[in-house]
């Protein structure tokens, strides 16, 4: 049974012990649904309820003008008059709110009561000389110690961001403020509010929070912003770096337009199709790997598996080519990174894959050695030569400023990587198709290594000063000339790539069979790898020497 309806009926049947028995008309379900109503009521809204059933004498001086020290109160409730006892059982309410709420109504009648502190401010409250102080120690800080940001557009607001050492913390700089403060004979805040004027009052200074993979040039020039003492070398820097994020911004948003216009096209038919391709190398992996890894095994050569990523955006899907060691153009897992390698999978993605459009824009990372050099140049105009398409577009990212939709791709990759156990290339694919609705895992020999390098150099020249240009077109109105300019808005210059008197072929090179691991590498998985394996798996990642791989 319920306390509050067992005190209720045990109060009635006891009664209230007035002469009156106000108790005696009263029913146990009206008065315990009445003090449950009562408590669902805000304070105010039963103040003003209690205060309705009460009746006072307004006069508070009797006939001689002194103050009255009693007057009547008569109680009411459920229209009808009751005892002090019965009126607070039935109104949930207790002696001294009672009384309390009794003397408010004797002096101001049936209003709202008000806090005696509503209005006023404590005497610890932040007034605005502390708030001054704190805004103009933030300020001095940031001009000292800050690395100013040019004024790029970032969203809706312009205000130059100012980041601060990454080193430092809140904590440490409010120390430093309490400090300041102490030296100075003036009261200090405490930490929440000094971090909520921070927040409120100066957004733009920030701390800066530990980057990998930064961008070299973005560096120099905080660098110089730093190292400038006079006004002018600090505005010139503070220019130049200025430039520099928005000719970045730039190159972002020619990303963003060729991924939007992938999307919105992909409908159409395929000589109004424009496809958009990403290609990148992920960060290699190790077999086996177990999410709670045992300790020996950090110190472990294991067999590594290299990701080559390509992220189509027309449909979207991100292929992941997974090259195991013995299933390179080199020993032990070489050559991977290499022309050769790169493009043999790029042009199995945009023959098998490809949706027969007749334009396509790529993007890749701008790394000279790998995806800027003769033969990716010469590739695409040998695809475009040959009718396999009309117009192909090549761009290249600014280092540091390279993020894509394939690094997301790796991102969920990787994610699920970390906290799974694999064995085997098996597992290794089934854990990638189940990274992402996007990700698709490609395992050799779905494609074939080939020399791409010694078709090419016979058939194409080098390109000059290649590493300063950002772009690259290839069309079929004008074969074997390549369009090239620094960056976005830049003037274009135009080269011819092919060499006189050279037919261009349309088969594709020789193929390179896949070179094996070497009897020390066998041996060595064999004898140090194979023991933390499970039993199942143990052949299929680290056979015998003696067994063909």
């Amino acid at each position: 049974m319920d306390a509050d309806y067992a005190t209720v009926r045990q109060f009635l049947e006891i009664g209230c012990g007035c002469k009156n028995k106000c108790t005696v008309n009263f029913e146990i379900g009206q008065v315990y649904h009445h003090i449950l109503n009562m408590r669902e009521l805000t304070k105010a809204e039963k103040d003003i309820i209690v205060m309705s059933n009460l009746k006072c004498g307004n006069d508070l001086t009797t006939k001689r003008g002194k103050p009255r020290k009693r007057s009547m109160v008569s109680y009411n409730a459920f229209q009808k008059p009751v005892c002090k006892k019965t009126f607070m059982l039935v109104n949930d309410i207790g002696r001294s709110a009672l009384e309390n709420l009794v003397d408010h109504y004797k002096q101001n009648g049936p209003l709202p009561r008000k806090h005696g502190n509503v209005g006023k401010k404590p005497s610890q409250a932040v007034i605005y000389d502390d708030v001054k102080r704190v805004v103009e120690f933030l300020q001095n800080y940031a001009d000292t110690y800050g690395i100013p940001q040019p004024a790029a557009p970032r969203g809706s607001d312009n205000t130059p961001p100012i980041y601060l050492d990454s080193g430092k913390t809140k904590l440490t700089i409010h120390k430093e403020y309490i400090e300041s403060c102490r030296e100075a004979g003036v009261r200090s805040l405490q930490r929440t509010a000094f971090c909520e004027i921070w927040k409120s009052c100066l957004c733009h200074i920030r701390i800066a929070s530990p980057r990998d993979d930064v961008c070299a040039t973005c560096e120099g020039h905080r660098k110089n912003i730093m190292k400038a003492i006079e006004e002018s070398e600090k505005l010139e820097a503070a220019e130049n770096f200025k430039q520099h994020v928005i000719n970045a911004q730039k190159e972002r948003e020619l990303y963003n337009d060729c991924v939007k216009r992938a999307k919105e096209t992909c409908i159409l038919s395929s000589d109004k199709r424009t496809n958009h391709y990403t290609f990148d190398f992920s960060q290699n992996v190790s077999i086996p790997h177990f999410s709670r890894r045992m300790g020996p095994i950090y110190f472990m050569s294991l067999r590594k598996v290299q990701i080559f990523g390509v992220r189509i955006d027309g449909l979207p899907k991100q292929l992941n080519f997974l090259i195991d060691e013995s299933e390179t153009m080199g020993i032990d897992g070489t050559q991977t990174h290499g022309p050769n390698a790169v493009i043999s999978m790029l042009d199995m993605v945009l023959d098998t894959h490809g949706r027969g459009e007749s334009t396509c824009s790529i993007h890749a990372d701008n790394c000279p050695a790998q995806n800027k050099n003769r033969y990716l140049i010469g590739y695409f105009t040998w695809r475009v030569m040959t009718g396999r398409h009309d117009v192909i577009e090549y761009h290249m990212q600014i280092p540091g400023h390279a993020r894509c939709l394939v690094d997301s791709g790796f991102g969920h990759l990787k994610k699920l990587y970390r906290r799974s156990n694999i064995e085997t290339m098996d597992s290794l694919t089934q854990m990638v198709n189940m990274s992402s609705a996007s990700n698709e895992a490609v395992r050799y020999p779905a494609w074939n290594w080939r020399d791409w390098k010694g078709f090419l150099s016979r058939l194409f020249c080098p390109v000059p000063a290649i590493r300063q240009y950002q772009y690259f077109r290839m069309t079929t109105e004008e074969p074997g000339v390549v369009t090239m300019r620094t960056r976005v808005g830049c003037p274009e210059v135009k080269v011819t790539v092919t060499i006189d008197g050279v037919h261009i072929p349309y088969q594709q090179p020789q193929i390179v069979e896949a070179k094996a691991l070497s009897r020390n590498r066998q041996e060595y998985l064999y004898k140090v790898v194979r023991p933390y394996l499970s039993d199942a798996n143990k052949d299929a990642t680290c056979p015998c020497p003696e067994t063909s791989l």
